[in-house]
């Protein structure tokens, strides 16, 4: 007789336990209560400063609008000064571009637009970059502004 194959089984669901006479007790696995007292760790302010800074050296107005939109409605008005200087500047550095843009189909003007624009432009990057080293620390100190200099853009 040739040996036997074991028989497969549907696995067994597991068997409903009412709960304590006192209260409802959670399912097994299920969302619990934090012990009383516990508080929602809240997220420091100067890591998202650190962040829109760099990313912002980087990628210039894009995530400096992205963190000034998203940062706008939760309530701290110095966060908020710090992302609004970063848009503003990163919007500065934008504009530079445009400008190395357009004055390089300006005939006979492009020998001059062109090449200030873009010492310009370098300069502005390495600005960018002493602010984003700064910001976190003007932050945590209650400095009002990490940028040398700033246009203010966006109110």
């Amino acid at each position: 007789m040739p040996p036997q194959q074991p028989q497969y089984q549907a696995p067994q669901q597991p068997q409903y336990q009412a709960p304590p006479a006192g209260g409802q007790a959670p399912p097994p696995g299920g969302y619990q209560q934090p012990p009383a007292g516990y508080q929602q760790p809240v997220a420091d302010p100067a890591n998202t400063i650190t962040l829109n800074y760099w990313l912002s050296v980087f990628f210039t107005w894009i995530p400096a609008l992205i963190f000034y939109l998203t940062e706008k409605d939760k309530g701290n008005p110095r966060a908020l000064a710090f992302h609004r200087d970063n848009l503003n500047f990163s919007l500065l550095r934008t504009g530079i571009y445009v400008i190395v843009l357009i004055g390089s189909f300006i005939p006979y003007l492009n020998f001059i637009i062109v090449p200030v624009a873009w010492i310009a432009q370098v300069v502005f990057f390495v600005f960018h970059i002493i602010a984003a080293v700064k910001a976190p620390e003007a932050y945590r100190t209650g400095n009002a502004k990490a940028f040398a200099f700033n246009l203010d853009l966006v109110k």
